[in-house]
Parts: structure tokens; C-alpha cells; sequence
């Protein structure tokens, strides 16, 4: 039987007050989409309340439009789905064998007050499944709970976008709270590579990516995870 997996994806395009648009990073969409769909596997895509997901418009321009994002875009089916993902409050954990949930800017704003994201991942969790997150996408873990009712994240090895990141972008003037800073605040065990470097943590079943250059790592970490791609 095939395996599925959920992407989750910020339905945000606002950048604060800038009047600048936000929203899904690309290439942490594109690549774990890419690699995912060819070893067999089914994705899904919600955002919380079935908002539409939004591309970031700075991830669609050179340098940062790599191959797979070119891939992802002739996608039709696929970027059609952006338009009409499922709500995150109506997808069944029972239903799924993993969850992806993926980095952009716009996650700041609509993750970490997503309470039906964080009881998707707690279940997840609870049901053995593998839960994954990248860059920013790290914040939507900061709803979830343990089985002993303490955050998800406490005492747990992870990574995200880092502060220093952030710093240099500028964006730290710009966001409604730092990653780095708030799942560090919660009790997570917080470690990053160099800014922009490729990191990948994984803690048990919990598989985070630092950045977007850790998108192929991370999504070939979670194929391990859920084991030999269907036939």
C-alpha cells in the first residue's frame, strides 16, 4: 500500500508592514516534493485553514531558483494544489504515515498559533510516524505536546533557521519572533551549522533541516525513515 505524507505549508503572504509578499520557500517545497513523489510515495498538501499557499516571490528568482524549483513549476497538478490545499483541522493522522512541514517566512505567522497543526503532530508522534520540519517550518512543532504534556520540543535535538540567519537577511526587524529563539525558550536542544550550510538533525523519528540547502538531505533522511519505497 502506498505511503502518504503531509505537507504542511503557510497559507501567509504578508511581510510584516513592509508591503512586500512572503509565504512558501521553494526550494523546501520543491526538492522533498521532487524526491519523495519519485521514490513512490503520495504527498498531500494542507495549510491551516485551507488557506491558499502562496510562494515566496524572493524564492522563484535567481540564486535562489534551483533545479527542482524549475522541476516543481511544470508541475501543473501540483501547483495547482497550492490553490486548494486541505485545512489542517480536517486531515486524519490515521491517514497519514508521516508529516513534512515546510519552511517560508509566512510559517512565523500562521504556524505557531496553529493549535490543530500541533495536535497533527502530537498524534503523529504518538502513532510512531516520523514528523519532519524544515527552516522556519520548525516553529509549527511549537504547538504540539509529549505524552507527559510538556512541549514537544523540550529536551529534544533539533535545528531551524538560525538567529544569526536571520540577522544577516535583516529579516529580525521584520518577524513576529525568532525561530531559533522560541523553540529554544521551550526547552529544545538547539544546534545549527555555519549560516546557510546544510544541516540535518535527527532525534529518534523527528528529522529537522536548518535552511533551504538542507532540503535534499532532510527529505532523503525521511525516506529512510519510512522505508523502502512502494513498488
Amino acid at each position: 500500500m502506498t505511503k502518504t505524507i503531509l505537507f504542511v505549508l503557510t497559507g501567509h503572504f504578508e511581510l510584516g508592514d513592509t508591503g512586500a509578499r512572503t509565504g512558501v520557500w521553494l526550494e523546501e517545497l520543491a526538492t522533498p516534493y521532487q524526491l519523495l513523489t519519485g521514490a513512490g510515495f503520495d504527498v498531500l498538501f494542507a495549510t491551516p485553514g485551507g488557506e491558499p499557499a502562496p510562494l515566496d516571490p524572493a524564492s522563484l528568482e535567481e540564486p535562489w531558483l534551483l533545479p527542482a524549483g524549475h522541476w516543481f513549476l511544470d508541475q501543473k497538478d501540483a501547483v495547482a494544489q497550492l490553490k486548494t490545499p486541505l485545512d489542517v483541522a480536517d486531515v486524519d493522522a490515521a491517514r497519514l504515515d508521516a508529516i513534512f512541514l515546510v519552511g517560508g517566512t509566512g510559517t512565523l505567522w500562521d504556524f505557531p498559533s496553529c493549535a490543530p497543526l500541533g495536535a497533527l503532530v502530537t498524534a503523529l508522534d504518538q502513532q510512531q510516524k516520523p514528523v519532519a520540519a524544515i527552516c522556519h517550518g520548525v516553529v509549527g512543532l511549537m504547538t504540539a505536546t509529549a505524552a507527559n504534556d510538556e512541549p514537544f520540543v523540550a529536551g529534544r535535538l533539533l535545528t531551524c533557521f538560525s538567529d544569526a540567519e536571520e540577522a544577516m537577511l535583516e529579516y529580525d526587524k521584520l518577524v513576529p519572533l525568532l525561530a531559533e529563539t522560541e523553540l529554544v525558550r521551550q526547552g529544545a536542544i538547539y544546534s545549527s551549522a555555519a549560516p546557510f550550510e546544510p544541516k540535518v538533525i535527527e532525534d529518534g523519528r523527528l528529522i529537522t533541516g536548518q535552511n533551504p540547502s538542507s532540503a535534499e538531505p532532510l527529505a532523503r533522511a525521511l525516506i529512510r525513515h519510512l522505508g523502502a519505497a512502494p513498488s
